[in-house]
């Protein structure tokens, strides 16, 4: 049965908006403290204020103000001399790096003055330019590459949320017996990201060690991927502006930070989910569905498990394209059955542990219960969340203007960016943090990380928002556009999410990487030989996956904190800055307070300590 168009205009489309988009931010305030929460409803400051905002903005600006943007006077601004001062600041940022033992404030303000120099040429820079893009974005690719390699390869060993240490230990496998014998059972299926680094990392000569090579091919992938949301901007509306503002949005996107530096399987999987899209902009062609199926492939290929979150934007989209617009859809049958058949084949041949996983998951969720995990950081201190949520209201504003601007001032027809904007705001829910905690713990599933294959439809919607924004309202708009976009891009890099090192509001979680100190002491802990060690989650990641060597995490519920455990393990070191993580997050006053004391001290390095007891 076919799905009947709806005949909604945009301009009704947009009449709602104005009045559901504020009434839906009060609610997010007001329901919560109803129902209990009061936490919860500090948190949604963070989405209430630019909803609220965008709404009032766009139902002010009707006109186009004073068409600064199109007069020409403002578009003659050469681009060598800032591209000069962006090369010079990143020198003297990378210097500062490198005499620092962590990066300061002083660097995230330099990040910040780079992103809106690279902002500010996108605006004033002869849209006619034969260089300009080749120019911007090559500017964007190096901004990005600071940001991320300043964490890298400057720190000893980053892990991230630890997943990290379990793909290297499988790539130096590969490397180690030259074969994928040595990976990891829960890895075997999708052995490619492994097997690539290691053949990078053999081809050095080993000079590049394997962790240094996961990072390196990340950034590098993830840098060349900010040029392929430009194409993709420029494919749905063939504005060079517009485009590039959409590949700065995504630089300032804290998850497509992050994930550059995550450097694992499923990182490499959002970038192809890149490129599946513009290969669907293209005109069809039998070349072009060739290419479609092979980036489908590749995701599945690469990482099982990021399939349905793909499958589910993309079945979101196709459905939303056939329900309101009667245009020739994007997301077409073939693509939704190419990639469904294709997972089905793989998980089952090469991944049915993925199944049974499901099914099991299916099976929590229906029968009413779902995983307990330790305390969310809004219960232990909303004000701190909504702290390093701050560049997410920036990207939410940006964005609900790019879909209020869209559907006041573009007729009555529905162009394949119409339905993207609107799918966009659709997904809000699900791709920023905040809503998906509750979503989280309904069903026990990592709602979560759609935001991770959705930062793609932020760029495209936030950019039309941002463009729009700078055309209207006059040289004073302007001056508010620049101070926000400078918010924006210091906030985006100085966040918890992406800044644990040094992060300018603190979250009470664990900081991403082991310090130099802190592996030489896992070393020589697992030298010894210990029949099993308890400690906290990255350190137990790291003795089982990369020293092999027996590890449980300290279970908080029993009393006293570390009874039943013979040999335990302290990073006293990171404890003295952040709660560490047991079962639950521990903070370090609690930690001394128990009766290890009396347990008999017998490695200290200054930064972990060993207590063994009888």
């Amino acid at each position: 049965m076919a799905i009947e168009t709806v005949r909604l205009e945009p301009a009704a489309l947009y009449r709602v908006a104005l009045v559901g988009i504020p009434l839906a931010a009060l609610v997010g305030l007001v329901a919560p403290i109803a129902v209990g929460q009061p936490h919860l409803a500090v948190l949604a400051l963070y989405l209430a204020v630019p909803m609220l905002v965008a709404t009032a903005i766009a139902w002010s600006l009707e006109d186009p103000g004073f068409g600064w943007y199109h007069s020409g006077r403002f578009n003659a601004l050469d681009w060598r001399f800032p591209i000069t001062v962006v090369h010079v600041l990143v020198s003297a940022l990378v210097i500062l790096v490198a005499v620092t033992e962590v990066r300061p404030t002083l660097f995230y303000l330099g990040v910040g003055l780079i992103y809106t120099l690279i902002f500010v040429q996108i605006i004033f820079s002869d849209s006619r330019g034969k260089w300009r893009v080749v120019a911007i974005g090559y500017q964007l690719m190096l901004a990005y590459a600071l940001v991320v390699f300043s964490v890298t390869l400057n720190y000893n060993l980053f892990v991230g949320r630890t997943d990290l240490t379990s793909h290297i230990a499988s790539a130096s496998a590969v490397v180690e017996t030259g074969s994928g014998a040595g990976v990891s059972p829960t890895y075997e299926p999708f052995p490619l990201w492994h097997v690539y680094v290691a053949e990078v990392s053999l081809m050095t000569g080993g000079w590049l060690e394997v962790p240094t090579t996961m990072y390196v091919l990340s950034g590098l992938v993830f840098a060349v991927g900010i040029m392929a949301v430009y194409a993709l901007a420029y494919r749905f509306i063939p504005n060079r502006t517009y485009a590039l503002f959409a590949a700065f949005v995504t630089i300032c996107f804290p998850l497509y930070l992050f994930y550059g530096m995550y450097s694992i399987p499923r990182s490499i999987t959002s970038i192809l989910f890149v490129l599946v899209l513009g290969t669907l902009t293209l005109p069809p062609s039998s070349a072009v569905r060739a290419l479609t199926v092979s980036f489908i492939i590749g995701i599945v290929v690469y990482h099982p498990v990021s399939i349905p979150f793909v499958l589910v934007l993309i079945g979101g989209l196709a459905i939303l394209e056939r329900v309101v617009s009667n245009r020739p859809p994007v997301i077409d049958g073939y693509t939704v059955l190419v990639a469904v058949g294709v997972t089905i084949i793989y998980w089952f041949f090469r991944a049915d542990f993925l199944v049974n996983r499901l099914v099991g998951t299916v099976a929590v969720v229906f029968a009413g219960g779902a995983p307990e995990g330790g305390p969310a950081g809004v219960e232990l201190d909303p004000l701190v969340e909504v702290a390093n949520y701050v560049p997410y209201s920036f990207l939410v504003f940006f964005l609900l203007l790019g879909f209020l601007f869209w559907y006041r001032d573009r007729g009555s027809t529905w162009p394949p960016y119409a339905v993207f904007v609107l799918f966009t705001v659709g997904i809000i829910p699900i791709v920023f943090p905040g809503p998906t905690l509750l979503f989280d713990e309904l069903v026990g599933v990592n709602v979560g990380r759609f935001a991770h294959y959705s930062y793609m439809f932020v760029a495209l919607t936030g950019a039309y928002g941002l463009y729009e924004l700078c055309r209207r309202g006059g040289v004073r708009m302007l001056l508010i556009v620049l101070v926000l976009v400078s918010c924006l891009s210091v906030t985006a890099v100085s966040n918890d999410f992406v800044a644990s090192d040094n992060p300018l509001v603190e979250r009470p979680f664990y900081t991403f990487y082991i310090t130099d100190q802190e592996q030489t002491s896992f070393e020589q802990v697992a030298a010894t030989d210990p029949e099993l060690v308890a400690a906290d989650r990255p350190s137990c990641r790291y003795l089982t996956e990369l020293e092999a060597t027996p590890c449980e995490r300290v279970v908080v519920d029993e009393d006293p904190l570390f009874e039943g455990h013979g040999t335990v393990l302290i990073r006293e070191q990171e404890a003295a800055q952040r709660p560490l993580q047991f079962s639950q997050y521990v903070p370090f006053e609690d930690v001394v307070d128990t009766d290890l004391q009396r347990g008999s001290k017998t490695y200290d390095s200054g930064a972990v300590t060993i207590y063994e007891r009888a």
